[in-house]
């Protein structure tokens, strides 16, 4: 059987960057800038008011000043601004010509078109064309997650179509006789279906697009014509069927697809029975149908890779520092590398890791509060509270 890590470079070996697309800002929240975006005016693109006052030569406190005219933000005053003369300018407006500061209306006393500078100290109270930035620079870089602020500086440069990573397009299909949605009440042997909604959440916070999803009977010819009629996508997975049991039929289906199969099991507890495989540029996994396996999975191996879809980072998922907490036992090692679901939060600075009580990989509802990973050492032994280990953060 395939380590995590061969089976991580497998996947890697198989996939490449997906190819940039242009959006609108409104639909460019978390992609990836593909280009640098550049700034096509200087900003603020005149000198402007940083103060609601008066704009004014050099000034003395007990100078009189006459009021001439008036600033806003969008309507400048168009004269100039002779000695003992004075604009009422309010803030973003543009400085009027030869004004060489802005007293703060604070600052004054007014009686009609006259104004009394009662105390004038600090600093011009004037923000200098360009002193945000000069034409020509950078103010995204190519590799940024767009985040709202980003949106607005590109917003503010006019990029209202920026050149972003498609997200990666996934479908969904979920297998099973035994399955009902849940919003239905299970009868005989039947179960809720919990793995569409557990996959569908993990792809919307990855940053991937859920375009198809279906569930199918364990039937290879009706599973292989509902995939039929899913859109283009980059991802296939398929929930279920993955081990080698009569009724198991995610991989003669990735076969009758055309697939590669690439791996069919991975030293890995809980996840073992997992398979990847390629069509051309297209990717399949097959999960094992619990939902902890489902979960460990979509962490050590799916998230990482459709952040490569979007990124080309080839990295293994970033393994952090922390502590069990006090109280806390893990079974001991099994032959396979256990990854084992936690709780992670900081206390004292430091993460401290509670591991979930699960009963079983099948225990769905156990998985609440988990938000990281566990390599359990494989070493004799149980692993014991407040041992520092290394942990992987779930977001």
């Amino acid at each position: 059987m395939f380590s995590t890590s061969q089976a991580w470079q497998t996947i890697l070996a198989h996939s490449r960057q997906l190819d940039p697309t242009r959006v609108p800002l409104s639909a460019a929240l978390d992609r990836l800038l593909r280009t640098d975006a550049r700034a096509e005016a200087d900003s603020p693109p005149f000198d402007a008011s940083a103060m609601d006052g008066y704009a004014a030569r050099r000034t003395q406190v007990g100078q009189t000043l006459r009021v001439i005219g008036e600033a806003q933000a969008g309507r400048p005053f168009v004269g100039t601004i002779s000695p003992g003369e004075c604009a009422r300018i309010f803030t973003g407006a543009p400085v009027p010509a030869t004004a060489e500061c802005v007293i703060k209306q604070e600052d004054v006393t007014r009686d009609g078109d006259a104004i009394r500078i009662v105390r004038h100290e600090g600093p011009n109270f004037i923000r200098r064309r360009g002193e945000n930035r000069r034409t020509g620079d950078i103010i995204v870089s190519a590799g940024t997650f767009l985040s709202p602020p980003d949106l607005a500086a590109l917003a503010s440069a006019g990029i209202t179509q920026p050149s972003v990573t498609r997200a990666p397009r996934c479908v969904h299909l979920v297998t099973g006789n035994e399955l009902v949605a849940p919003e239905h009440t299970p009868a005989d042997a039947q179960i809720r279906d919990t793995n569409s909604t557990l996959v569908a959440a993990l792809l919307q916070r990855a940053g991937a697009e859920l375009i198809g999803h279906a569930h199918a009977r364990d039937d290879l010819a009706t599973a292989q014509k509902i995939i039929a009629t899913f859109p283009a996508h980059d991802v296939l997975l398929i929930s279920g069927g993955a081990s080698v049991g009569d009724y198991d039929i995610a991989r003669p289906l990735l076969q009758a697809l055309g697939y590669t199969l690439h791996f069919q099991a991975i030293n890995l507890r809980p996840g073992k029975p997992l398979v990847f495989a390629s069509r051309g540029a297209q990717l399949a996994f097959a999960i094992p149908g619990n939902p902890v396996s489902h979960w460990v999975v979509f962490h050590l191996f799916i998230a990482p890779l459709l952040k490569h879809l979007q990124t080309g980072a080839a990295a293994e998922p970033a393994r952090l520092i922390g502590q069990i907490a006090a109280g806390c036992k893990l079974p001991p090692p099994d032959a396979r590398q256990t990854f084992w679901p936690c709780r992670a939060k900081i206390v004292n600075g430091t993460y401290e890791l509670t591991p979930l009580p699960l009963a079983s990989s099948g225990d769905s509802s156990g998985l609440t509060g988990a938000n990281a990973l566990l390599p359990v050492p494989q070493s004799t032994g149980k692993l014991g509270s407040e041992l520092t280990v290394e942990f992987i953060l779930c977001p």
